[in-house]
């Protein structure tokens, strides 16, 4: 489910709210196909993806929790994988999006991937000593029966945005509503907060067309342009902790 199309990256301020159980519509498997099958530009180098300051934290974070063995829920077309591939851990990844699947199977042909619903027991027989959950709770309606399956003791690295999206069903505009909604599942450590980079994967014309864009939103404008990047434009919150 991680979507690496960074022009379809922009906040839907006029709805931009704190309400983590908002009534949006969840997008189904087909949204997420047509958008890796057309939107996504499949980088060659993780440091020109978008995503690439969320995924460098969750891989520093994995490595330190000295992790054996991760199973990576909603691995997408395979970038996060790579990088916690070439940082030595035994991996495997699901994705409900065929076509992300086949994209991830084609950048790491020794990787392990397949197709699953995170929602279903099945995916998650798997041996596993942490959870890796980038970008994938706010896209499901019933994210808690996710977190359910996965086993007692597991360490558990999830990331989840600051902002809305069109296939967003819930944001968190706190680290207390981040503990409000999974505390009772997970026994979160720690709770780190990670800026969305405003120019990554764009050409320069790009960027400075986000610039022009936001010139009459000052708080934006500033955010695009690394004041406060966080709350005035978008990041994400990573949290860590054991499956209870």
């Amino acid at each position: 489910m991680l979507r690496s199309c960074c022009a379809r990256f922009l906040l839907k301020s006029s709805i931009y709210c704190g309400n983590p159980d908002m009534p949006d519509v969840e997008f189904k498997e087909e949204y997420y196909d047509r958008l890796y099958r057309e939107g996504d530009r499949t980088y060659g180098r993780p440091q020109s993806n978008p995503y690439y300051p969320l995924y460098q934290k969750v891989v520093d974070l994995a490595t330190k929790e000295r992790l054996g063995s991760i199973l990576e829920v909603g691995c997408g077309a395979g970038v996060l994988s790579g990088m916690l591939i070439a940082a030595g851990m035994d991996y495997s990844g699901f994705d409900f999006s065929r076509v992300a699947v086949e994209k991830a199977r084609a950048r790491h042909p020794n990787g392990s991937f397949h197709t699953g619903d995170a929602t279903q027991a099945a995916p998650y027989r798997a041996s596993y000593d942490g959870v890796v959950c980038c970008e994938v709770l706010e896209h499901i309606a019933d994210e808690l029966t996710v977190i359910e399956h996965w086993k007692t003791g597991a360490v558990c690295i999830c990331s989840v945005p600051n902002f809305d999206y069109e296939s967003h069903v819930r944001f968190f505009r706190s680290e207390t509503q981040i503990v409000a909604r999974y505390g009772a599942l997970i026994d979160i450590g720690r709770i780190e907060r990670v800026p969305v980079s405003a120019s990554a994967g764009l050409s320069w014309s790009e960027y400075f067309r986000r610039i022009r864009w936001a010139r009459h939103e000052p708080k934006r404008l500033f955010g695009i342009l690394g004041v406060n990047r966080f709350r005035w434009y978008a990041g994400w919150f990573v949290f860590v902790g054991r499956r209870r």
